[in-house]
């Protein structure tokens, strides 16, 4: 069932959380939560090119900038591997955990969301409106079960899963969650027990960078939308690699990272394209 809507709770107002955001980082809250493509487990793509055409004077920068500081006051968790984005208090306060057509609808959202991390914030998320709201008649539909069984993540109570550290190998952020529980839900070997086995929880080996590895689309839309010299990034990204023999699980995942950090250029060398067509 599609979006018409977005429940907006006049009462953020009174929140020093809300309060304490920029101008800026609210807006993209508000872009987020009213975004067509946001589904009903709170989640959007993550493009800050395209976000930025949605006022005429925002660059992609700005909708990064914003988005450091959403994700720093736990406002929205981020994965850039996947290019999702959660609002992470969605299915608290939407209210679509009280229907249950709803409710069926946002379990299949959940379930084709790509981000291992993801889907484990909004699964600790709906446990914690369960724990909360225990009358609400939706809690033994068959369609939630996976959902309530998995793995979770509690980015903000949880010390060791830190917001602004990169989430991009999801090995690391699924790691984190075996062997722990938070404080309101039960991210234990029991629950890991409810996927099948090794599904989501098994860590990539490092390796050296590949002697093929290539830009990726998202990657070539990152740097034509922030002005970074492709061609020099990937050069500087291969010898760094082999100068320090660094080693990685996710590649694609390091080089996002990477371009988060490069400085843009004036004038590119090439036009990003030319990674197409190799």
């Amino acid at each position: 069932m599609a979006r018409e809507h977005a429940n907006v709770r006049l009462d953020m107002w009174g929140s020093a959380d809300w309060r304490s955001l920029s101008r800026d980082a609210q807006w993209l809250y508000q872009l987020l939560l009213t975004h067509p493509k946001t589904n009903r487990a709170g989640v959007c793509e993550w493009h800050p090119g395209r976000l930025s055409q949605m006022a005429s004077d925002t660059a992609p920068s700005d909708i990064q900038t914003s988005a450091a500081e959403l994700e720093q006051k736990y406002f929205i968790v981020l994965d850039e591997v996947t290019d999702e984005v959660l609002i992470r208090s969605y299915v608290k306060y939407d209210g679509v955990l009280k229907q249950p057509n709803l409710s069926v609808t946002m379990a299949n959202d959940w379930a084709g969301v790509a981000s291992v991390r993801i889907r484990a914030v909004v699964a600790h998320e709906v446990r914690k409106v369960r724990d909360a709201r225990p009358e609400y008649p939706i809690w033994e539909l068959e369609k939630l079960q996976t959902l309530l069984g998995s793995p979770g993540i509690d980015v903000k109570g949880d010390p060791s899963v830190d917001p602004s550290v990169d989430p991009s190998v999801e090995g690391e952020a699924m790691a984190s969650v075996r062997g722990r529980s938070t404080s309101t839900s039960t991210s234990t070997a029991t629950d890991a027990s409810h996927l099948g086995e090794g599904e989501g929880l098994k860590k990539m080996p490092e390796t050296r960078l590949p002697e093929d590895w290539a830009p990726t689309a998202s990657h070539i839309e990152r740097a034509r939308d922030a002005g970074i010299d492709l061609l020099d990034e990937v050069e500087n990204f291969r010898l760094h690699a082999e100068t320090h023999d660094r080693r990685a699980a996710n590649w694609n995942g390091a080089f996002t990272t990477w371009l988060k950090k490069a400085t843009p250029k004036q004038k590119s060398k090439a036009p990003a394209e030319w990674w197409l067509r190799q």
